[in-house]
C-alpha cells in the first residue's frame, strides 16, 4: 500500500469494522463481574421479592377499615399480634383488624395497606389509626422488583455496579461472560526512555504507554506491555513475534513517514498485511492498520496526543466487539462553542474542551487549541468535539455534541 495514502474516518472505521474477530465465554463470580460483558440474556429463575412484605415498621390493614381517619376521629382496630422479620405470615387479616409488622416483614393475607408506626396509637387489645391509607401504601408485593421469567440483564451488557446487585438479588453467584481482549502494547523509538530515568537531552519518556494501557483498561481490556523496541527492523520484529498470542497488537512510534519508519515494513516482513496507512483525521493522520498474524494491528502515532485521539475513536470500539459489547456508553451532552473554531476542509478533527455551565445553566464548550506532540491538554478537557470533514470550522455560539473522557 503507498504510503500515506490516506483515507476518510468513515473508510477507517469501516474497515475496522468489517475485521473478522471471534469472541469467546467464561464463566466469573460476581465480585470479578463487574466491567465484563454479558454473553447471554440473564432471566430470573425466582421473583424479587419472592413474597410480599411492609416496607415500613406499622400496622398492617385493610384500607378501607382507615377511611376518615385523623388526629381527632381516629379509627379503632383489633390488634391481632405482630409478624417478626424473617417469619412466615401464618395468620390472616379479617374486616377490623390490625397486625403489627416490621420493615421486611411478610405481609398476611387480606391486607391491602401499613399504616406506618407513627400514624397509630397502641392501646390495650386495639390500635387507634389516625391517618388513613391507600390501597397498596407501604407494600412491595412479590415479583414488583423482578418478575419471574423475566429478562433483567440482557447479552452484551457491560456489568455495573447496580447490576451487581441484581445478581446477588436473583442469587447469580457466577455469571457466563465474553472474555476480554488480551490486547499486546509495545513502544517505539530511539528518542524513548523508561518513565523512571533521567532523560537526556533529546528523549522523552514513554508517555504512550501509560495513556494508552489505562484507556484499554477503562474499556475492559487487558494491556500487557511487551517492552520498548528500538527504530531497527530486528527489533521491532522480535517485539512483534513476541504479541502473536494476543487479541491486538498495538505499537506507538515510528508511523510517519521518513527513513527511520520500520513498523510498516516489519509487519509484511512477518507476513502481515498493511489495510490503511494514514487516515485524514487531525490529530492522528499516520494511523496504520492491519493483519499480522490473523490478528488486528495498529500503528499508533508516536505525537501523546495523535496517539490518544487515534486510540480513543478507532482502537477502542474494536475493543468493545471483541468484548461482544452491544451497547455503546459513551456519553455525548449538548454544547454551545464559545469561540470560532477554524478547521481544514476534508479532514476529520478533533477539537479538545473544557465545559462550564453559562447564567442559563447550559453548557458552553471552550476549545483547547494545542500541538498533537503535547499531554496536558487532554489532562485539561473534559472532553472533545469533532469537527466533521464536510464543514470549515465551527462558529462562536453554535451548538456542538461534546464526547466526554470520563
Amino acid at each position: 500500500m503507498d504510503f500515506l495514502k490516506a483515507i476518510t474516518a468513515r473508510e477507517a472505521r469501516e474497515i475496522i469494522g468489517a475485521f473478522p474477530i471471534e469472541i469467546n465465554t467464561e464463566i466469573v463470580g460476581i465480585e470479578d463481574v463487574q466491567g465484563r460483558v454479558l454473553a447471554r440474556d440473564l432471566v430470573s429463575k425466582s421473583a424479587i421479592p419472592s413474597f410480599t412484605r411492609s416496607l415500613v415498621d406499622g400496622y398492617a390493614v385493610k384500607a378501607k377499615d382507615t377511611q376518615g381517619a385523623k388526629e381527632t376521629t381516629p379509627a379503632f382496630l383489633n390488634l391481632k399480634g405482630e409478624i417478626r422479620i424473617g417469619e412466615e405470615a401464618h395468620s390472616a387479616l379479617f374486616d377490623g383488624e390490625a397486625i403489627y409488622v416490621a420493615t421486611g416483614s411478610m405481609v398476611p393475607g387480606g391486607c391491602d395497606a401499613i399504616v406506618m408506626q407513627e400514624y397509630a396509637r397502641l392501646a390495650t387489645d386495639a390500635v387507634e389509626i389516625t391517618r388513613a391509607v391507600y390501597q397498596g401504601e407501604n407494600i412491595c408485593y412479590e415479583g414488583e422488583d423482578i418478575a419471574y421469567g423475566g429478562i433483567i440483564l440482557k447479552k452484551g451488557r457491560k456489568v455495573t455496579a447496580f447490576d451487581r446487585g441484581v445478581l446477588a438479588a436473583i442469587g447469580a453467584a457466577e455469571v457466563e461472560v465474553n472474555k476480554a481482549p488480551q490486547v499486546a502494547l509495545i513502544s517505539s523509538g530511539d528518542e524513548i526512555v523508561s518513565v523512571d530515568e533521567i532523560v537526556p537531552l533529546g528523549k522523552v519518556r514513554d508517555i504512550n504507554r501509560y495513556t494508552v494501557s489505562g484507556l484499554l483498561r477503562d474499556a475492559g481490556a487487558y494491556a500487557h506491555f511487551l517492552g520498548l523496541s528500538r527504530d531497527n527492523i530486528p527489533d521491532i520484529t522480535e517485539k512483534l513475534l513476541s504479541a502473536s498470542n494476543h487479541s491486538m497488537i498495538l505499537i506507538s512510534g515510528g508511523s510517519s513517514k521518513g527513513e527511520r519508519d520500520f513498523i510498516t515494513t516489519s509487519i509484511e516482513k512477518l507476513g502481515g498485511t498493511i489495510l490503511f496507512h494514514g487516515i485524514n483525521i487531525k490529530p492522528g493522520k499516520p494511523a496504520i492498520f492491519g493483519q499480522l498474524f490473523g490478528k488486528p494491528i495498529f500503528g499508533l502515532p508516536g505525537h501523546p496526543g495523535s496517539c490518544a485521539m487515534v486510540t480513543v475513536r478507532f482502537v477502542l470500539p474494536l475493543v468493545k466487539r471483541f468484548q461482544g459489547e452491544e451497547y455503546g456508553n459513551e456519553i455525548v451532552i449538548p454544547a454551545r462553542m464559545t469561540t470560532n473554531v477554524p478547521s481544514t476542509y476534508g479532514i476529520e478533527e478533533y477539537i479538545r474542551v473544557t465545559l462550564k455551565k453559562d447564567e442559563d445553566n447550559r453548557y458552553c464548550a471552550q476549545p483547547i487549541f494545542s500541538k498533537s506532540a503535547v499531554i496536558s491538554p487532554l489532562a485539561q478537557a473534559d472532553g472533545y468535539v469533532v469537527v466533521s470533514e464536510g464543514v470549515e470550522g465551527i462558529e462562536k455560539d453554535e451548538t456542538v455534541e461534546v464526547y466526554l473522557f470520563a
